[in-house]
């Protein structure tokens, strides 16, 4: 049985220890300081989005403490602050990341949501106008294709519509289109005043253009002419909206080249909090040479572990 001045000279020797003495016991021990750091189990933030990676924090500490090499409680302590302080400084720029990149964001939907005074969008994204621009590409296409057939007189202008080809069209919509580039020389008062109001009949545009000594040769020539200047308005309209994606692509390189620091506030607070953690690790830095530099009993420095 333990009697109380046992228990009394074991709580002595155990204040006068000095922790491990043999190469494998300091191994040991510096490894549990690295797995088990007085600050680590309040420092990670272990759950939720902001979700922090526990190994790579220990990775540092085991590295600051092999390049460091403290020995005793105290130094190893100011070894976990500085690592301490080295992962307060990762949050600093993942902030100032985070903070960047919530203000680009914010600036191009802004850009991108601007709206006129009718409430209409001024600036589409380039996605939106990627789809107008296949739209009017597909319009293009479709009318080249069909001007090589009109070009090979294959198409007939009896019937409402016509296929062939691998195309079919609206023969109807064809004689408006062609009507409506010959209407002051090809009709009669009536008929042109009939014709602009949407009243004649596929047979009575038929009659017009018989009238007019118009064979399938003369409307298929006068229609391919029509298509073309289609084309010409598809080609421009292509164009335009390519400039506009070249806009966006402009303002976009701009809004990220000067909305490249936090704005405001946040650049202030970043750099005030950064420089502090700086300051920090530089005095716990000083601290520890200097608690290296002091010799022990024999007069050199110890590298006894508490």
């Amino acid at each position: 049985m333990t009697t109380e001045k046992q228990i009394e000279a074991n709580k002595k020797n155990a204040l006068m220890s000095t922790g491990a003495v043999t190469d494998t016991g300091k191994a040991i021990v510096a490894q549990n300081a690295v797995k088990h750091g007085v600050f680590a189990q309040d420092l990670i933030i272990s759950s939720g989005d902001g979700r922090e990676n526990e190994d790579e924090y220990i990775e540092l500490l085991y590295n600051l403490t092999k390049s460091l090499n403290p020995s005793g409680q105290m130094e190893y302590l100011l070894v976990e602050k500085i690592a301490v302080d080295f992962w307060r400084l990762r949050r600093v720029l993942r902030f100032e990341t985070g903070s960047i990149r919530k203000y680009l964001d914010m600036v191009i939907y802004d850009y991108y949501n601007k709206a006129d005074w009718q409430g209409k969008k001024e600036n589409k994204t380039n996605a939106e106008l990627d789809e107008e621009i296949a739209k009017q590409q597909e319009f293009l296409d479709w009318n080249n294709a069909y001007i090589k057939v009109l070009k090979k007189g294959v198409v007939s202008f009896d019937a409402p519509t016509w296929s062939g080809e691998g195309l079919e069209s609206d023969i109807e919509e064809d004689l408006i289109m062609v009507a409506d580039a010959i209407k002051e020389k090809a009709m009669s008062e009536d008929e042109y005043l009939r014709f602009e109001e949407g009243g004649l009949s596929f047979e009575e545009l038929k009659a017009v253009f018989k009238k007019a000594e118009y064979t399938d040769k003369d409307i298929a020539e006068e229609l391919v002419r029509e298509l073309e200047k289609q084309n010409e308005g598809y080609n421009k309209t292509i164009y335009d909206l390519e400039q506009k994606k070249l806009k966006n692509r402009i303002a976009e390189e701009v809004n990220i080249k000067i909305c490249s620091l936090p704005a405001g506030d946040n650049a202030e607070k970043v750099m005030r909090y950064e420089k502090s953690i700086q300051k920090s690790i530089f005095q716990n830095l000083a601290i520890l040479k200097k608690l290296q530099s002091l010799p022990d009993s024999t007069g050199e420095r110890s590298d006894q572990a508490d």
